[in-house]
């Protein structure tokens, strides 16, 4: 009896083939820059870790700046899926003071993510980038930041505030340690945001 062929494996399309290597390289971008710092990803370093040619990143980019600002496009695409997906996954939790809690960890671990970081040391590093971020990418995050600010109290005059503070604590420690080679804590911050939204939780409710 003859054994089964194995099944033959999908070849992919040149597009996908294409489409790969580009997210290879905007990958490859994120990690550099969470491994070496902004100043270290240059052009051709970045080939060099990526294992492409200058001609690749010039037929995806164009140049170093349209790299980048793919970076920064990529990031906001990935928050805004991810903030969803945390909004789904906390709001199945019963307990409204266990809510505040995962919602906190699950906040800062999404606005900590490696390609938000990236994109946000770019942002830091490069005013031209930052002139050219535009309002419909900002605005792209906006529905899941009021899904947040719905699970912290929809009827709060603070809940937008609050949903503010969950994303701007994690980045401006992250910008804190950008300019020290010291560790810096978060657990007490991650603990004293979510006990700032069980008070405020408590507050509303008397």
């Amino acid at each position: 009896m003859r054994g089964r062929k194995p099944p033959r494996r999908k070849r992919q399309t040149t597009q996908e083939r294409a489409d790969r290597t580009r997210e290879l390289v905007i990958e490859e971008t994120i990690r550099c820059i969470r491994e070496e710092g902004f100043s270290a990803a240059s052009t051709r370093h970045i080939i060099e870790r990526a294992g492409v040619s200058t001609g690749v990143v010039q037929y995806h980019f164009g140049d170093r700046d349209g790299l980048l600002s793919a970076v920064i496009e990529h990031a906001v695409t990935t928050l805004a899926t991810s903030i969803d997906d945390l909004v789904d996954q906390v709001e199945a939790i019963a307990d409204a003071e266990e809510r505040m809690r995962a919602l906190t960890e699950a906040a800062w671990r999404v606005f900590l993510n490696p390609a938000s970081l990236s994109a946000m040391e770019i942002l830091i590093a490069t005013r031209s980038l930052r002139a050219k971020l535009g309002l419909d990418q900002l605005t792209r995050l906006q529905p899941g930041l009021e899904r947040i600010a719905a699970l912290i109290d929809a009827k709060s005059p603070h809940a937008a505030a609050l949903t503010d503070l969950l994303w701007a604590a994690p980045l401006g420690l992250m910008v804190g340690q950008m300019v020290t080679e010291v560790p810096l804590p978060t657990e007490p911050q991650r603990q004293a945001m979510a006990q700032l939204l069980i008070d405020h939780l408590r507050a509303q409710r008397s």
